[in-house]
C-alpha cells in the first residue's frame, strides 16, 4: 500500500476517534446537565409546594391550640354545651302524609 494513503487513512481514524471523543465526552453530559436543571427546577417548584402546605397546617395546629378553636369544632362537630346552657334538637318537617287507598291489597 502507499504510504500516503496509510497516512491519509490514519489521519482519517483519528479525525473519527477525536469527534466520537468529543461527542461522548461533551454532548451527552451536558444534555444531562440541562436534564438536570430542568429537573432541578421542578423539584424546587415540589419543595415550594410543600413549604406552602406547611405553613397552612402550622398555622391550623396554632389555631387548634386555642380555646376559641376548641369550643367552636366542640359545638359544631359533637353538638356539645356548656354546663350552663341547654341543648335543643330541631327535628325537620315530617314528610306529606300519604293516603293510602282503602282498596285491596290496601285494605286492613
Amino acid at each position: 500500500m502507499n504510504p500516503g494513503l496509510l497516512r491519509r487513512l490514519g489521519v482519517l481514524g483519528l479525525t473519527v476517534l477525536v469527534f466520537v471523543a468529543v461527542l461522548g465526552l461533551g454532548v451527552v453530559p451536558f444534555r444531562d446537565w440541562l436534564d438536570q436543571r430542568e429537573n432541578l427546577g421542578d423539584l424546587r417548584e415540589q419543595v415550594a409546594e410543600i413549604d406552602r402546605q406547611n405553613r397552612d397546617y402550622e398555622l391550623r395546629v396554632d389555631a387548634l391550640n386555642t380555646d376559641e378553636e376548641i369550643e367552636r369544632r366542640a359545638r359544631s362537630e359533637y353538638n356539645l354545651v356548656r354546663s350552663d346552657e341547654e341543648a335543643y334538637a330541631i327535628l325537620p318537617p315530617p314528610d306529606e302524609v300519604v293516603v293510602i287507598p282503602g282498596i285491596w291489597p290496601f285494605r286492613s
